[in-house]
Formats: structure tokens, sequence, C-alpha cells
């Protein structure tokens, strides 16, 4: 289970409900570090000044703001602590809006509110709030910053995503390349074509079809490698390159997408197969790949070691 990141309760009128948040996501990326392929240690960033190019030690770096050309003013702590959110334990519950009228591009991080204590008061929450189409609106401080964000239910379990305000948000129409859609003309058979192409790739979401592939395939050519195999790589897929009779591509497209419904009833078997496919590629576990990776790391400094006499045993860590 993982470690709540904030605990309280949610102010639902005069019913006060004890919850933890949770974040409901997990991310699975594959980070890299920066190796000198001389000595096989880590490549550190330091932190220099711009005007000697010494490393400057942490208790001379301050903030700054750039106002004009490298002219900077200074902020200290003292300086943003009266305007630091007061702490709070309450997540207010303001009002219930429908979910459409809520930007997608609002949505921000999510988290699973649990209940903590008092298990009724969160089901009556979550029973209440179901099937009706409408997300609660609160704010709450967190970490020293104040979020809006948007409580949702599935009619058991709360969820809660936070927002961006809407001042952050890019107006659409100050994207230049946006203009260049008012001159557009749609003829009603592309329309019409285009239409049929939607409907005919449409189909139920089933989330468990999809996986990140690249990063399972990045797993495997790193298991490979360290067990000292060469990996095999797949070829980048050839350039479709650039549409030039919209009208034919439409119809081939629909062409395609009508013979794949009858050669298979449902567009997910291709999602469900890749993901098969990704997952007998990728290694069972990582610490495998750790594991791997360190006994050739130790044997490749061994062999690079001057002979030593048969009393004395040294392996060369790398960093």
């Amino acid at each position: 289970m993982a470690r709540p990141l904030w605990t309280g309760s949610i102010s639902f009128g005069m019913v006060s409900i004890p919850i933890r948040l949770v974040p409901a996501v997990q991310r699975k990326c594959i980070s890299f570090n920066q190796i000198d392929d001389q000595t096989m240690s880590r490549v550190r960033l330091r932190k220099v000044s711009e005007a000697t190019g010494e490393e400057v030690p942490s208790d001379h770096i301050v903030k700054g703001y750039d106002i004009r050309g490298g002219n900077y003013v200074l902020i200290t702590d003292d300086d943003l602590a009266s305007l630091a959110p007061a702490k709070s334990k309450e997540i207010n519950l303001e009002t219930f809006v429908p979910v459409e009228d809520v930007n997608p591009l609002m949505f921000d991080s999510s988290y699973l509110v649990t209940p903590d204590k008092m298990a009724k008061p969160y089901a009556l929450l979550a029973s209440a709030m179901a099937g009706g189409g409408r997300v609660g609106i609160v704010r709450f401080v967190m970490r020293q910053k104040e979020y809006l964000a948007a409580i949702r239910s599935d009619g058991k379990h709360l969820t809660l995503s936070t927002l961006v305000f809407p001042g952050e948000l890019v107006d659409v129409d100050s994207v230049d390349e946006y203009e260049t859609l008012n001159d557009v003309e749609i003829s009603s058979k592309e329309l019409a074509m285009a239409k049929s192409l939607v409907e005919a790739l449409s189909d139920d979401f089933e989330p468990s079809h999809y996986v990140d592939e690249y990063r399972l395939s990045v797993e495997a050519i790193i298991e490979q490698k360290a067990a000292g195999k060469t990996p095999v790589l797949a070829k980048a897929p050839a350039s479709k390159g650039t549409v030039i009779d919209l009208a034919s591509a439409l119809e081939a497209s629909l062409r395609k997408a009508k013979q794949a419904r009858v050669n298979h009833p449902s567009a997910h078997a291709v999602h469900a197969s890749n993901a098969a496919n990704a997952k007998k590629a990728a290694p069972a576990k990582r610490s495998g790949v750790k594991k791997a990776v360190a006994k050739k790391a130790a044997a490749k400094n061994a062999a690079a070691e001057p002979a030593k006499p048969a009393t004395t045993t040294k392996v060369r860590k790398s960093a």
C-alpha cells in the first residue's frame, strides 16, 4: 500500500469525513544515469558561478527573479513566509458541478481518497455522488501549497484530481497555428467519410489491453545486454508520408477499417496481441537486470585489475 501523502477530512455540509490521499499513479519509466565510459563512474552535475566558474556552496545559493536581462531581485524565505497558505487538514466541498463543465485540460495529478477511521460517512458521500454526473469542487492545502481540485465517485470509491487554475491554461486564440483553420473548407463527402471512419474505428475502451510497449522493449534490451547478449533490434516503422489526396486517403482508410472489423470483430484484439508480445519480450523482474549488470561490471573490473598475490582479493567497485 502506498504511503498517504495527506491526512485530513472532507467537510460535506456539517458532516466531517476522515480521509487520506494516496497517489493514484505509479510512474513506470526507465531512467538512465550519465556514465563516464572510461572509468564507468557516474557523471555528477555541479552548481557553478557563471562569473567565476567555481562551485557555489549551498549556503550561498539564494532565490532570484530576473526582471530585466540579468538583473535580479533577491527573494528570501522570510519574504514568502507571510504569503504561504495557512495549514489546514480540511477539504471543504464548495459546490458540485457537471463534469462536462470542467475543461479536461485542467485535470492534473490524481489521488485515491481512502477512508480513515470512520467508513460510513465516506460510503454515504460516495453513494450520494454516484450517477449524478457531477464532481465536487474543493480547495485544500498540501505541503504549503493551495490546490484547486475535483472529487469524483464511482459509487463506492472517491478519487481526487488536482486542477490547474484557469489562468494557467493557454488561450487557444493566442496560438498562431490555429489561424490556418479559418480558411479550411470541408466538403460534405469528406465529412461523411470521416464520420464513417470514426464509426468504423469505434469500440469500448479496455484499459488492460494497452501497455507501454516502448518501456517493455527497453527493459528487454537492458536484460539482453546485462546477460552479455547482442540485442535483436526491431526495424523502425516506415514513414507514412504526407497525405496528398484527402478523399482517397479517407476511402482507403475506411476500406481498411471495415476489413479489419471482418477479420477482428473487436479492435482490441490487436492491442491485446501487442500487449502479450511486449510482455513476453520484457524481463520478468527488474532485480534480475540489476544482478546481471552488477555481475558483468564486477567481472570487467576484476579483469582490469593487475594480478594480485593469491592471499589477497580486491574488487574495484564502479561508482
